[in-house]
């Protein structure tokens, strides 16, 4: 709980140090004494954004300070999991310099701003005028209706199921777009590869087609060049031959072979001569022999050497770089092929989670109007209380798309009088309705919040007599389990309050200063007087007041 608050330079008030107790504490003052500086300045230790212009003129920085009792174990939970060490009491500082530099500290250490939002946003429920005004958005049903009671775990699943769903729908989606922009890239490289498979290239066949070109082209050449070799090895009619000359020497030179150990030598390798002449003719004779030429394969050869000009041309320049290319763009095309595949799987995958997502929504649906039985009978027994007996809260509950919270678009619709359609709460409710439904509400959801500390700006507006009495003994009620602070301009609901502050302002030689004090039992007779009345009492309004206080205590 709240127990201090310590406020320095905050607008008019140049210091003020209050404190606060468990049970019902109501604020009344004049308007424009400073009520809502003093929430502006819980708002501050909440993390809210303040502004420079907050800081009181002259003052070199405002300063507000707030000391915590038995927080809650959540808070305390919620600190240790951003390795914060807090126990059940604390102390929240929060500064702003003239030239706007904010900064914050919890039991002296600093921290960054977004950590008292972070910590201390559920440690303090403010609920002011325009929380009334938020009934009148149909978007903020759902978060009234989930906090009364809706299942966790149902919540829980099919939030899983979303997020599962979103990102397989997401990569999806990534998928089907990067299939769109390579449905070119696609058919490009599956007429490459296929160009390629069809020629069937290879190294070798390219090397012996070339060989067979030189050949053909070159056939009369060779032969001619062949017939004379081996005429020249054999001889004519006209020549003896080399081969003859050969034996011929070597015949010669082994007659004297045995003079010499030299001459030897010589005759040897001129018979080893001779005999590699005669092989050598004996293949020449074998090869014009075999000589068979097709000359008309010419045509079939270049036709074929005009694929690998051509493929070498485009993808080459060498057939290995030709085969390399084909090699690189069927592991392209096959990727591409894998990621159509992949695709099909995830639509398959994505239809099941789908049908879980939709069962789980349906689930959430059902828990939500069963929860919605039990707020709408709540809330209307409390509306019964603060004198609205006729109202009936009734539950609009379309399909929409599905969304992190569910697939429910949710809207309180209420019927105030007897006989009367149920509408939407911006077309039927008063402002001083609309306080009292949200009185109930908040009354309702006490219940099952850990917040400690409620506070409430201004829940009279537009209620008075009878109703507001029944807001004051509300109040008081809530105040059993909680904190409970109060700004009110309302006797009634100022009558039931166990403490009472009193904001006024006070105005000195060069400035106006705001000052809080706690009001014992006779001030605090004639402040509910003074609101009754105003600032010229009289006797009848403070035997009103004191009787209206009695009336409270007694209730």
């Amino acid at each position: 709980m709240l127990c201090e608050l310590i406020i320095e330079n905050v607008a008019v008030i140049e210091k003020a140090h209050i404190n606060l107790s468990d049970g019902f504490t109501c604020l009344t003052g004049e308007t424009g004494a400073g009520k809502s500086i003093i929430i502006d300045s819980i708002n501050a230790i909440m993390g809210e954004r303040i502004s420079k212009n907050i800081v009181r003129t002259g003052a070199r920085k405002a300063s507000i300070v707030a000391v915590f009792e038995n927080l809650e174990q959540s808070i305390i939970d919620k600190a240790a999991e951003m390795d914060i060490d807090l126990t059940d009491e604390c102390i929240v500082t929060r500064q702003i310099t003239a030239e706007g530099k904010s900064t914050a500290r919890i039991n002296s250490v600093p921290y960054p701003v977004s950590v008292l939002k972070t910590l201390f946003n559920d440690a303090i429920n403010i609920h002011g005028q325009h929380d009334s005004q938020s009934l009148l958005t149909p978007h903020k049903h759902i978060d009234i209706l989930d906090s009364f009671g809706t299942d966790e775990i149902i919540r829980a699943t099919y939030y899983d199921f979303y997020k599962e769903y979103t990102a397989l729908d997401k990569q999806i989606k990534e998928l089907e777009s990067v299939d769109k922009t390579k449905r070119d890239t696609v058919e490009l490289l599956t007429f490459q590869v296929r160009e390629i498979e069809d020629a069937a290239l290879s190294a070798e066949e390219e090397e012996q087609l070339n060989n067979e070109k030189q050949l053909i082209k070159n056939a009369e050449n060779i032969i001619t060049s062949i017939t004379d070799a081996y005429s020249y090895l054999f001889g004519d009619d006209d020549s003896m031959g080399a081969l003859s000359a050969l034996q011929e020497a070597a015949g010669h030179t082994g007659y004297v072979s045995s003079f010499s150990q030299q001459l030897s030598e010589i005759s040897e390798k001129l018979n080893e001569a001779a005999v590699i002449a005669q092989d050598a003719g004996f293949e020449l004779k074998n090869y014009i022999d075999d000589f068979d030429v097709d000359i008309s394969a010419i045509d079939e050869i270049e036709e074929r050497l005009d694929v690998y000009y051509k493929l070498k041309r485009k993808y080459g320049p060498e057939v290995e770089d030709v085969l390399e290319f084909y090699e690189k763009s069927k592991a392209e095309l096959e990727k591409i092929e894998f990621a159509r595949e992949k695709l099909e799987t995830l639509y398959r995958e994505r239809q099941v989670l789908l049908d879980k997502l939709s069962i789980s929504a349906d689930r959430l649906t059902a828990n939500r109007k069963a929860v919605f039985e039990k707020l709408s009978s709540a809330i209307q027994n409390s509306l019964e209380f603060l004198n609205m007996p006729f109202v009936k809260m009734y539950l609009s509950c379309e399909k929409k798309s599905f969304s992190p919270n569910g697939q429910d678009d949710i809207e309180f619709l209420i019927s105030t009088n007897k006989g009367e359609l149920a509408k939407p709460l911006a077309k039927i409710a008063s402002g001083g309705e609309l306080s009292r439904i949200m009185l109930a509400i908040k009354s309702v959801l006490s219940e099952k919040e850990d917040t400690h500390t409620l506070i409430f700006d201004e829940i009279d507006t537009g209620v008075s007599g009878a109703a507001a009495s029944k807001i004051g003994k509300l109040l008081k009620d809530i105040s059993c389990g909680k904190q409970v602070l109060c700004v009110t301009h309302s006797a009634q609901i100022a009558s039931f309050a166990d403490n009472h502050l009193f904001i006024y302002k006070t105005t000195g030689q060069d400035a106006t200063y705001t000052q809080v004090k706690p009001l014992r039992d006779e001030e605090r007779v004639r402040e509910v007087a003074r609101i009754i009345s105003g600032d010229n009492i009289t006797h009848t309004s403070l035997l009103n007041a004191r009787e209206m206080i009695q009336q409270a205590k007694n209730s």
